[in-house]
């Protein structure tokens, strides 16, 4: 081979290099912010993206598999962000409460939506308290 055909592979070969670690670094930095700390998009969630906040949240039974079920299967890119950064509220926040992650981040903010969030909330609460067996 000719010495300039060396010359051109070892460049090409370290710009390449340079590319894969350049990408890998950016995309590093994209990950550290949380998703609940980059803008959301506005959204009107369809009918069938209520109902699949509802089933996803019988098959899973908490709100953190229900974000993450729904931001799994939903039709909609902009609500699967918005579930995304819920559930990033839920496990990174300093917070962490469900009212905000439910009615802040993945709320539309229709009265369909708060009705909905608002029944889940209340079933989550029944869970941790519930009535003492009654003694006779």
């Amino acid at each position: 081979m000719s010495r300039e055909l060396i010359i051109i592979l070892g460049l090409s070969f370290g710009f390449a290099l340079f590319l894969t670690m350049f990408i890998f670094w950016v995309q590093q930095m994209r990950d550290a912010v949380p998703g609940y700390k980059r803008p959301l998009p506005a959204v009107r969630y369809h009918q069938e993206t209520v109902q699949c906040l509802q089933s996803a949240y019988r098959a899973a039974g908490t709100i953190e598999g229900m974000l993450l079920l729904a931001s799994r299967k939903c039709r909609q890119k902009k609500a699967r962000k918005r579930f995304r950064a819920a559930g990033s509220y839920l496990k990174g926040s300093r917070y962490r409460d469900y009212e905000t992650a439910l009615y802040l981040f993945a709320s539309d903010g229709s009265p369909d939506c708060k009705k909905l969030f608002t029944y889940i909330i209340e079933l989550e609460v029944q869970k941790k308290r519930g009535l003492p067996m009654k003694k006779e």
